[in-house]
């Protein structure tokens, strides 16, 4: 645990528009349904859904949605999204999550004990090599929930990202590096170490936001979980690391922290850097 010498040291620029701070500002409606059906040719799923106050009765309908969104979501999926217009004067789905009440309240109680383990570190201090790292649950980019029973006697490699982010040396190239690493780390047999990428943009960066943005560099295999979930727990998170996040207006403004946590959660490496080097993390994972 390390004291922070100042809350802009080691600040790496990176501002990105994040137009969807504020739920009042949201556009469209919101919408609560369960999936009917999903049409992964014509992008589309088929939704029924309750009433919406004051603007439509209970019905099912076809949405448009995303790409990912067609691979995330299943029929029987309960769901709550924003309903949007269309172009041609229809309605698409954005911003889809899976409700899961059982998972819900699992994600509470883990994080609930993650606030109180970071809220211990106290004012301007953060884990650094040597500690343990806190247990916490979200959720991934194929909308399941990821809990601390995932990682138990694993290895894992954690950084911070977002998918708007368009600072080629910022997150672009951490993921391009937390990739080259998945692979390399394949090669040379590490079978059980795991990758995850956490958002430090909740509220857009959805399941399928973060499922996309993993097709679009590449990344396959179940060991490697690009997370999302309720801010509050993602930010005691970036509190953990010290990280800079200021969001202004419009523009997220971040540093960076990619670590190495061995079978007992304890921090063995740690860089702020954004030139950290695939190939000394993964000389110390194969030291483990």
């Amino acid at each position: 645990m390390l004291l922070v010498a100042s809350a802009l040291a080691g600040l790496l620029g990176c501002a990105q528009r994040n137009e969807s701070q504020e739920d009042e500002k949201e556009e469209g409606y919101p919408l609560l349904g369960v999936v009917q059906g999903v049409d992964v040719e014509g992008v589309a799923l088929t939704v029924a859904h309750e009433e919406i106050p004051d603007f439509m009765p209970p019905m099912t309908m076809v949405f448009r949605v995303s790409p990912g969104d067609v691979k995330t979501f299943k029929k029987g999926d309960q769901i709550k999204a924003r309903m949007v217009r269309d172009e041609d004067g229809g309605f698409r789905l954005i911003k889809i999550w899976k409700i899961d009440d059982e998972a819900a309240d699992t994600m509470r109680r883990v994080n609930k004990r993650l606030a109180k383990t970071v809220d211990e570190l106290g004012s301007g201090y953060y884990l650094a090599e040597g500690d343990a790292f806190p247990e916490f649950a979200l959720v991934d980019q194929y909308g399941e929930t990821v809990t601390p029973t995932r990682y138990v006697g694993k290895p894992f490699m954690l950084n911070f990202i977002f998918t708007r982010c368009t600072d080629a040396e910022m997150c672009p190239l951490s993921t391009s590096k937390m990739a080259t690493l998945q692979r390399m780390a394949k090669e040379e047999g590490l079978e059980d170490l795991e990758f995850i990428s956490v958002t430090l943009d909740p509220k857009y960066d959805t399941p399928s936001v973060l499922r996309t943005y993993a097709d679009a560099y590449g990344i396959e295999g179940e060991n490697f979980r690009f997370v999302t979930g309720e801010r509050d727990a993602v930010r005691q998170l970036i509190k953990s690391m010290a990280l800079t996040h200021i969001e202004t207006g419009e523009d997220i403004v971040h540093s960076l922290a990619t670590v190495l946590v061995d079978r007992d959660r304890k921090i063995v490496m740690r860089s702020v850097k954004k030139a950290w080097d695939p190939m000394e993390f993964l000389a110390a994972a194969k030291a483990l």
